[in-house]
């Protein structure tokens, strides 16, 4: 726990220096308490029945856009695991589209095997959906230098219930070792400027071995939290 205290206040401390915040005013502040019955990443299982503990940092760059820094602690059997990440965030151009873009690095503590995965994302928004591709690469721990491309469609319902939002999503996940399907619907609903909660449920499944601690054979998870941002 020490080690992970030290790595997250290392991440801020070199995201402090790139950005052009100069007052805590210009620092965003998110923290987070969820349960879910099943975590993955990149289409792929990574612990099961955890309770979650989040906290993000964001600030403006010099250079335009976002920085962020993210710790996610998780409370499974057998003690604790953490993921942690650092990414930028701004939006472009391309060919006359307005997205937005993503540039990601994750170390992710899985049950079965952790590893650090390097990512790059376009997100397009429509007033019919939200598409956005990311391709990833897996390096170190347990995941064999896997990579690929993933897709993931969604779109946000407002309802007659004033803060409450329905997303429906599904995702493809095109690796050199497999393919991952995700479908599910998200609800979140916003107590007040401050605070929100949510609810999400969704189907899970991979091609992988069945002997593989990655595979996900026709999964089924619910999971639901509470965020509040400072």
């Amino acid at each position: 726990m020490k080690k992970l205290i030290l790595t997250t206040l290392l991440m801020g401390a070199a995201m402090v220096g790139a950005v052009k915040a100069t007052t805590l005013a210009d620092v965003s502040v998110e923290g987070g308490v969820s349960y879910s019955t099943l975590s993955t990443s990149g289409g792929v299982g990574i612990r099961d029945d955890a309770f979650s503990y989040s906290l993000t940092l964001s600030a403006p760059v010099k250079a335009g856009g976002t920085a962020s820094v993210g710790i996610d602690i998780f409370d499974v059997d057998g003690g604790y695991e953490q993921d942690i990440s650092l990414s930028y965030s701004r939006g472009i151009s391309l060919l006359g589209q307005d997205l937005e873009a993503d540039f990601y690095f994750q170390r992710i503590d899985s049950s079965f095997g952790g590893w650090d995965e390097v990512g790059a994302s376009l997100t397009y928004s429509h007033a019919l959906a939200d598409l956005t591709a990311t391709l990833w690469h897996e390096v170190g721990g347990g995941s064999g230098g896997a990579y690929g491309v993933e897709f993931i469609l969604s779109r946000d319902i407002d309802t007659p219930v004033d803060g409450l939002v329905l997303t429906p999503f599904a995702g493809l996940n095109l690796a050199d070792e497999y393919t991952a399907f995700e479908a599910g619907l998200a609800a979140s609903y916003k107590i007040t400027e401050a605070a929100s909660v949510f609810v999400k449920g969704g189907y899970n499944d991979n091609d992988l071995d069945s002997s593989s601690a990655y595979s996900l054979d026709n999964e089924w998870s619910i999971g639901a939290g509470v965020s509040y941002k400072f």
